[in-house]
């Protein structure tokens, strides 16, 4: 049974109106405004068979969808029509945006409501998502083509080394297996050139962010990295020979982050946990007390134990990671020094300077002009 009191909250997360229909689409009751509002048509019920068994969802092109489903014999409950992914242009952004996973999960609570039945999200989509038979045509013509012309892939053996490489942390390992001779070559990803280059990069600094996280290194971190490497190429990388030198650039720094684990690693988990909780909230002030109660430890156990070990205290390890993030923040955008203490939740902007000059005997205003120098006199 529809308990209109749940359908109308859930409006402040679908961003777009809740209507029943009638078979022919015409609008029973509509459950918010609907006045130049985007809403389910009625041609779109055309295509509607005589029982709706599931929620019906159509998404277009461009990621517009709206759902279906029967609530009696000739009455339906219709979501629309909303963009259910961040993109966006001149023809989507009239339409109000709700996220594909919270779509998702409007929908099943009230086809759970209507119909009594629970549905996953895995299923919602397969039996509303037809890729027909053509994909599997494709891939038994493409594997025939390879076998018939003779073309060989990289050695498995070959990568695993250089995964393996990284999650090791072993930078030299990972040279040699870069410099590797060997026959085969990489897969055809694409049938443009350019678009090969990322493809392959793509899966390249995916697997390279993977062994990092095998290697130790906080998953999060590695995932973040890995978004931040691949959209940098996509949006400003069109050589093939830049798109691969990025590829391995990042493999070297997944390597770099496993090496300086190791190097400075100590077997309690206790400082992983630590590490791991600074390193998600390097951006909010970070407080002894929050890290305490997200391990299960006392404050003053946890600081303890965090001196004992790493040799210096928690508040400052805190304050020196800190530092190390608006770094990299001085070094690689043009935000304001009151912007990156502000991203780095330093509680104010000479403290901020206060802090870093301490570490780096200079100020963070020099220090980005110094590397903004030395940067230049390489190119």
């Amino acid at each position: 049974m529809l308990d209109l009191f749940v359908v109308v909250q859930m409006l402040k997360l679908l961003h777009a109106p809740i209507c029943i229909y009638n078979r022919k689409g015409e609008i029973l009751k509509a459950l918010d405004e609907t006045e130049d509002r985007k809403i389910i048509r009625q041609e779109d019920f055309e295509g509607i068979g005589e029982e709706l068994l599931f929620p019906y969802i159509h998404v277009d092109e461009n990621g517009i969808a709206y759902c279906l489903m029967q609530s009696g014999e000739e009455e339906f409950v219709g979501l629309g029509r909303v963009r259910i992914y961040g993109f966006q242009d001149e023809e989507t952004r009239v339409y109000p945006y709700c996220e594909k996973e919270e779509f998702t999960a409007i929908v099943l609570i009230l086809w759970k409501m209507i119909s009594g039945q629970e549905m996953s999200a895995r299923r919602l989509w397969e039996k509303n998502t037809d890729i027909g038979d053509r994909i599997l045509e494709q891939v038994t013509k493409g594997v025939f083509e390879i076998q018939e012309e003779g073309r060989h892939h990289i050695p498995y053996s070959r990568e695993l080394r250089e995964m393996d490489s990284i999650r090791r942390g072993d930078i030299d390992a990972l040279k040699r297996s870069m410099d590797e001779v060997y026959s085969g070559g990489t897969g055809i990803l694409a049938n443009d050139t350019v678009r090969q280059y990322k493809n392959v990069a793509i899966c390249t600094i995916s697997n390279a962010a993977r062994s990092a996280i095998a290697g130790g290194v906080n998953a999060e971190l590695a995932f973040s990295m890995s978004d931040a490497f691949i959209r940098n190429m996509e949006e400003n990388l069109s050589d093939p020979i830049k798109i691969e030198q990025a590829a391995r650039e990042a493999e070297y720094e997944f390597a770099n982050m496993v090496h300086d684990l190791y190097k400075n690693q100590n077997a309690s988990p206790l400082i992983t946990q630590v590490r791991d909780y600074v390193s998600c909230h390097i951006h909010e002030p970070v407080r002894v007390r929050d890290i305490a109660e997200h391990i299960g430890v006392t404050p003053n156990y946890l600081s303890e134990q965090f001196s004992e070990l790493m040799g210096t205290t928690l508040k400052q390890y805190i304050i020196e990671e800190k530092i190390i993030s608006s770094e990299q923040l001085l070094k690689y955008t043009d935000y304001s020094l009151q912007e990156i203490s502000s991203y780095c939740a330093f509680s104010s902007q000479s403290r901020f300077s206060e802090y870093f000059q301490r570490k780096n005997g200079i100020t963070p205003a020099r220090y980005r002009k110094q590397y903004q120098n030395c940067d230049t006199g390489k190119r």
